[in-house]
């Protein structure tokens, strides 16, 4: 499965304990350059700090998410924060990649940080679940961060022995992704870090947890973009005379160089 609506990749970074000391300081020897989508990161435990070549700066913690519009050209860092570089703990966090319309590809970069308080949560009925909209809209309410194909991102969870109904978008392609367990999705048994698609009628699909902790699942999707994909590497444009372009300006230097928070101390 390569696409579900303009969402073209998920990667999943199961939880990881991490001792003090253990990851070294970043060098920049991880960062590299994106065009023609946007990124969009989750943190469920730990944190993870962003650099970019277009100034954005910012550190997400446990339940935040940050935005990555490439646009048309940038240089970008993800690294582990410091405080959990040095004092150890846990990371536990998911980053999509969403293609963008031709005429977004074009945009300057832009980035955007949304701690977990910004982000708007739902509770579903019967008391027993919650839905956070990290993008998009549910039910009269919306994320913060923009979208350019009615993209949703949506995190529900459901409390142990318990189970919620949950509407999803008339005529948009849905697929969803349980990180930590199994659970049944409209009586369907769905296994644990495995990618399933759902229908896009607008239909109502009820999720059960049959275990004694917490089920997460992520559910995302949006409006198909129907226009040519040309992808290599970390690009994603409409053409391959776009890809070429876009690495010589990259190798030209044009997507600028990252100023790291310790180099402006």
């Amino acid at each position: 499965m390569q696409f579900v609506g303009p969402i073209m990749l998920l990667d999943h970074m199961p939880p990881k304990d991490i001792a003090p000391g253990e990851i070294p300081d970043p060098d920049g020897s991880f960062a590299h350059p994106h065009r023609g989508i946007a990124t969009f990161s989750y943190v469920l435990e730990g944190a993870l700090t962003h650099a970019d070549s277009s100034g954005g700066h910012g550190t997400i913690t446990a339940g935040g998410v940050q935005w990555m519009k490439a646009g048309n050209g940038i240089v970008h860092d993800e690294m582990i924060s410091a405080d959990l570089r040095t004092q150890g703990g846990r990371l536990h966090s998911f980053q999509f990649w969403i293609n963008l319309p031709a005429r977004n590809k074009a945009e300057p970069a832009e980035y955007r940080p949304v701690p977990t308080e910004d982000l708007p949560v739902v509770p579903l009925p019967g008391g027993q679940a919650h839905l956070k909209v990290l993008l998009g809209g549910y039910e009269g309410t919306a994320s913060p961060i923009p979208t350019f194909a009615n993209e949703f991102i949506w995190h529900v969870r459901i409390e142990p022995i318990g189970s919620a109904h949950v509407t999803l978008p008339d005529g948009l392609p849905v697929a969803g992704f349980l990180p930590g367990q199994g659970g049944i999705v409209s009586g369907t048994q769905v296994v644990a870090q495995r990618t399933f698609v759902l229908g896009k009628d607008g239909s109502q699909i009820e999720i059960t947890n049959p275990a004694a902790e917490p089920l997460d699942l992520l559910l995302f999707g949006g409006a198909p973009i129907n226009e040519p994909v040309a992808m290599r590497g970390p690009f994603v444009m409409n053409t391959e005379a776009e890809l070429t372009e876009g690495f010589r300006e990259f190798r030209a230097g044009k997507f600028g160089r990252i100023t790291y928070p310790s180099e402006t101390a």
